[in-house]
């Protein structure tokens, strides 16, 4: 992390920590919300110019606007799920590629992500936008998704074991909520206390405990085979809950990489992917 966002982070933790005495009504307002806001990064003019070679259909789903693409007219469908703070174009060449293995490509911007609207993002949000959009393309074959977008994909296959999705590819997933609010610990400085009532806030919302959220969990519901990828030197998520994942993952294959990081961009990875869900 930067040394101005570090400052910023520790300065909110600091503020977040009194408010747990003075205003804990607020605390947990605030904590949860910025706990949900991703500061996702904006479109830059490339960006959109290869996002318009596609075919935009506007989705609303809980009073938001999800923005979804479509390339290619190929033989089998399959759906793009990005990241954190990011958005379709990430997924550039996995589309170019896999239209020309005759795939028909779909993806679309998460809430509060890309061309999407909306101001706050969590895993339910996210995998309710994903099955609204697997609603009505009821025929995809495959899903490839990249961090939360993952942790969103294998959510959504555990609520639906009986989903017509044949080929799941799970890229640098996290393990459990319970991992985020660690981070967001670490990051901010939390106390306990301030912790505490940003969970509660949590629960409240959510209807669930971070407990509940767990990748483990959901993959012993799961059907779908899977090719699931994690690479050693990820910062950002830890490859040992990708092992975790496979072992309670019936029907699924494990690769570890090294030296490819959190994004695992690589041409012969993408090749192999490809080749999986074929």
């Amino acid at each position: 992390m930067p040394t101005t966002q570090r400052i910023i982070a520790k300065s909110t933790g600091v503020y977040f920590n009194i408010l747990a005495y003075l205003h804990p009504q607020k605390l947990r307002k605030d904590g949860f919300n910025l706990f949900c806001t991703p500061f996702a990064r904006k479109l830059k003019p490339h960006h959109e110019a290869f996002l318009e070679t596609g075919k935009a259909v506007v989705l609303r789903v809980d009073g938001n606007q999800i923005q979804t693409y479509r390339w290619g007219n190929g033989s089998k469908k399959v759906v793009l799920v990005h990241g954190w703070a990011s958005h379709s174009f990430r997924w550039k060449s996995y589309i170019e590629a896999l239209v020309k293995n005759d795939f028909t490509v779909l993806a679309f911007d998460a809430p509060a992500h890309g061309n999407s609207t909306g101001k706050i993002m969590n895993l339910v949000i996210y995998e309710r936008a994903l099955s609204e959009f697997l609603r009505i393309n009821t025929d995809t074959w495959a899903i490839i998704g990249h961090s939360i977008g993952a942790f969103a994909s294998t959510y959504y296959l555990s609520l639906n074991p009986q989903s017509h999705i044949k080929k799941a590819v799970i890229l640098a997933a996290p393990g459990s909520v319970e991992e985020f609010f660690e981070f967001y610990r670490q990051q901010l400085g939390l106390s306990a206390k301030a912790l505490r009532l940003i969970i509660e806030q949590f629960e409240k919302e959510i209807k669930h405990k971070p407990s509940y959220f767990s990748a483990v969990d959901f993959a012993q519901k799961i059907q779908t085979e899977a090719l699931i990828i994690h690479d050693k030197t990820d910062k950002s998520t830890k490859y040992t809950d990708s092992e975790k994942l496979s072992r309670a993952w019936v029907g699924s294959t494990l690769k570890i990489t090294e030296r490819l990081g959190h994004e695992l961009k690589n041409d012969d990875l993408l090749q192999e992917i490809i080749k999986f869900i074929k």
